[in-house]
């Protein structure tokens, strides 16, 4: 896998940082966006945001990010600027068509042999679920932020490192993973 630099992102791009050493991080980055700050209603434009869907955080003793307004303690879809995205760690861009012969030798959760949408497709559809936070809600192996960023790029929400950690990275584990997930959603 390999960094990308912050000046080499572009609008659409599903990017994904290695926020600990068993998963990744998922999000869509967006460029320019309104961020509105949840205490007092203040509104602003940033230039380097992030759309990107988490569960509840047990670190609630971090204080609101002065530039994006991000309070970590909120769940679901939310706007926050690269920084809090990050929270530090190393960026990557998530690789679409990408072989499945390719596929079977890399990290789960870092590419999709699926093809991509348009940006301005991508972009669309990250803001309509944000601002009608119409997602769902998160789940940490069978709706999170891969699938929010997989959705916006391709349509279908898929998250390839639960399936990888779960059944293996195989065609029989994507089926696998598949199977189990749509059990989970009928109950």
């Amino acid at each position: 896998m390999k960094t990308v630099r912050r000046d080499a992102l572009e609008r659409a791009d599903h990017i994904y940082t290695d926020s600990s050493s068993l998963y990744y991080h998922h999000g869509i980055y967006v460029g320019k966006a309104m961020v509105i700050n949840p205490k007092n209603g203040e509104q602003k434009e940033i230039d380097d945001a992030v759309i990107h869907f988490f569960g509840p955080t047990k670190n609630s003793s971090k204080t609101q990010c002065q530039r994006c307004f991000h309070l970590p303690q909120n769940a679901g879809i939310s706007i926050t600027c690269l920084d809090c995205f990050l929270e530090g760690h190393s960026l990557y861009v998530y690789k679409y068509d990408v072989s499945y012969w390719k596929l079977r030798f890399k990290r789960s959760g870092t590419c999709s042999t699926w093809s991509s949408k348009p940006a301005d497709e991508v972009i669309q559809t990250a803001f309509a679920l944000h601002e009608k936070n119409s997602f769902g809600n998160y789940h940490f192996l069978f709706h999170n932020c891969e699938d929010f960023a997989t959705y916006c790029k391709t349509g279908q929400a898929m998250s390839n490192q639960a399936a990888g950690v779960l059944f293996g990275f195989s065609l029989p584990g994507v089926i696998g993973y598949n199977v189990l997930k749509e059990m989970y959603f009928r109950n």
